[in-house]
């Protein structure tokens, strides 16, 4: 999980990546080889905390700001179409409480 986050961060302070520089441009695939990669990486940790450790989310009383994050977090990828429906599968039903249609 740490090296995963490093991963991430690594590539969030990549310049050739996410250039922060008025001049600079996006690399033409950002969406398909930066974005999704990242997308589908942090939709995991959200699946494994769901699976593995909600338990102790409950007993620290903080669920309804795990549920609104991640409804937040799925909400934006369903914006911007950054998770295929076979990847979010896992915590459908899940998404279909958090996110009324």
């Amino acid at each position: 999980m740490d090296l995963m986050m490093l991963n991430i961060q690594n590539q969030l302070d990549d310049e050739s990546l996410f250039p922060t520089k008025s001049d600079r441009e996006f690399p033409r695939d950002f969406i398909s080889t930066t974005v999704r990669p990242i997308f589908r990486q942090l939709f995991r940790v959200f699946a494994h905390i769901y699976h593995q450790h909600y338990e102790k989310i409950l007993h620290l009383e903080e669920e309804a700001h795990l549920n609104t994050l991640f409804a937040h977090f799925i909400s934006f990828s369903n914006e911007y179409d950054l998770l295929d429906k076979k990847e979010i599968a896992p915590l459908q039903e899940l998404i279909e409480l958090l996110l009324p249609q």
